[in-house]
């Protein structure tokens, strides 16, 4: 089987389907997807009302979109962190010189 086989499977999300042809070594990541999104939703839908599915989906997406540029600064504060304690250790593996 191909790395990159590509297969259609159908999505539910906010009572709708989806038909969406993906690499088949993805799949399991579109499933969490589904099952998140449906869960945020449903938890959403209990905490505010709304008129539309638009609004509760526009809350869903605010709500992942905060979180990933959250992750994103974070993750960059840890690089620059990092760097330098990498750049460390390399110049001490450097004088120690193990053979």
């Amino acid at each position: 089987m191909a790395e990159n086989e590509r297969i259609r499977i159908k999505l539910e999300v906010a009572q709708r389907h989806y038909d969406v042809e993906i690499a088949r070594a993805t799949e399991v990541y579109y499933r969490k997807a589904e099952k998140i999104i449906n869960d945020k939703i449903l938890q959403f839908s209990k905490q505010w009302t709304y008129n539309d599915h638009q609004d509760i989906l526009a809350k869903v997406l605010i709500d992942f979109v905060v979180k990933w540029i959250e992750n994103e600064e974070r993750l960059n504060e840890f690089d620059e962190e990092l760097i330098p304690k990498m750049e460390e250790l390399k110049a001490l593996t450097d004088f120690v010189d193990i053979d």
